[in-house]
């Protein structure tokens, strides 16, 4: 008897505490995916990104 108090308790907590809980695991998720960009850039930028910035001038109709 005091199992289904407890299950329902928990069922409870957890219905409660769900939004929260989801809120902080997409912030989580969030900044996994900005770090992961700004590596990227750092990494395009140290092996001669000059190539990549002038395929997107050209993409943009800058002409230079």
């Amino acid at each position: 008897m005091e199992s289904t108090g407890v299950g329902a308790v928990v069922v409870f907590l957890v219905a409660v505490c769900a939004p929260g809980v989801s809120s902080v695991l997409h912030g989580i998720a969030f900044r996994i995916r900005a770090a992961g960009k700004a590596e990227l850039m750092r990494a395009r930028r140290e092996s001669g990104g000059e190539a990549d910035s002038a395929r997107r001038a050209v993409r943009r109709g800058w002409h230079g």
